[in-house]
């Protein structure tokens, strides 16, 4: 359980995982320190995951900078959607109450689930269901489009989930795990249609952790992470349960820090930038690389946007931000200042829109 101090986060158990798929770094130390707001965004050098490091890190010891948070959030004030003919709901995971928050396209808050343990990032589907990956549980649940009802628990066993994506053509669910649960590299989980457990797990020796995903309308998967020095990559992985090996793409810009990644109704490849406060967009990889973005989506006024979600006909995204503890609503692609958001959250860290809009 979280332990909420005036001076700080502290973090027990499979909390650090929320640590490490948030840019919100943190020292390792008996006691929090004070920290300013700039803090929560520009320590990459307290986020670099080298090869002993990420083996021998004491989840007990781990904290967040000190910013309060509330233990109850104020959920009743909801958004002023400006696209309600397109959006059904807007639905956020809260690793800081562990619970899962849905609202309607008037900003409603329709649904709360509970029961989880650090549920981080989400994935949907056309007919309006969603994933959670359960961080802390090691498995990845999904639910109906009534927002309540669980339809299946996807077992993941001695990983720590923390991204989910739905390949609608074929049922294949692809699952990024940041690292393994006793510290081991990162990998990626893929499940066949209906099952529970996975068809099959691929990893790579070059990727020290894998973070967020998303299938093109090929079935192929794109992830991104960082390797145990902590520089960040992007990949692809072919073939679905069938897949056998990570391919590491060329980017031509920097990343400063790996957020979700999400594939347009065209196919192309958005990759967010946590601590840039940015989401990059790029065309197809060619010969192994994604060359430079074809837009650059500024966040401004964000302040850790961990995840991000389209709405329909990608005219908008949603974001889960940590630091600010809201969602908040951009023009895709031209960013900007948010619209709207939904305030009041705890530690959000995963959205997603429902029904998604998929590649074509």
């Amino acid at each position: 359980m979280r332990s909420i101090k005036p001076q700080g986060y502290a973090l027990s158990g499979s909390a650090i995982i929320a640590v490490l798929a948030g840019c919100s770094g943190g020292a390792s130390s008996s006691s929090p320190t004070p920290a300013s707001p700039a803090s929560l965004l520009h320590e990459p050098s307290s986020r670099s995951i080298d090869a002993s490091s990420r083996r021998n890190a004491d989840p007990t010891s781990v904290l967040l900078p000190s910013v309060y948070r509330p233990s109850k959030p104020d959920l009743s004030t909801g958004f002023a959607d400006t696209d309600a003919s397109v959006t059904a709901a807007v639905i956020v995971s809260d690793g800081g109450t562990n619970d899962v928050y849905a609202y309607s396209n008037k900003g409603k808050l329709i649904a709360t689930v509970t029961g989880f343990s650090e549920p981080q990032g989400m994935g949907g589907t056309k007919a309006g269901s969603f994933y959670v990956a359960d961080t802390g549980n090691s498995n990845i649940l999904l639910y109906a489009n009534d927002f309540k009802t669980k339809i299946a628990t996807l077992k993941d066993p001695n990983q720590y989930p923390v991204g989910v994506s739905y390949y609608e053509k074929t049922g294949i669910v692809g699952v990024t795990n940041i690292i393994s649960t006793s510290g081991g590299p990162g990998s990626v989980s893929f499940y066949a249609r209906d099952k529970t457990t996975p068809c099959t797990t691929v990893s790579s020796s070059s990727w020290g952790s894998v973070y967020f995903d998303s299938f093109d309308s090929n079935g192929n998967l794109f992830i991104d992470g960082l390797d145990d020095s902590g520089h960040v990559l992007v990949g692809e992985i072919v073939g679905g349960c069938k897949a056998t090996t990570i391919t590491t793409l060329k980017v031509g810009n920097a990343i400063n820090f790996p957020g979700d990644v999400q594939v347009t109704k065209t196919d192309d490849i958005a990759i967010g930038d946590q601590e840039g406060a940015a989401i990059y967009t790029y065309k197809p990889p060619v010969k192994g690389s994604l060359g430079k973005p074809i837009e650059t989506t500024p966040l401004t006024g964000s302040g850790d946007a961990v995840t991000f979600a389209f709405t329909a006909l990608n005219k908008y995204l949603w974001t889960a931000d940590a630091a600010l503890a809201s969602s908040s609503k951009y023009d895709y692609p031209a960013g900007g200042s948010p619209i709207t958001a939904i305030t009041g959250l705890s530690e959000p860290i995963g959205v997603v829109v429902t029904p998604v809009e998929v590649p074509q």
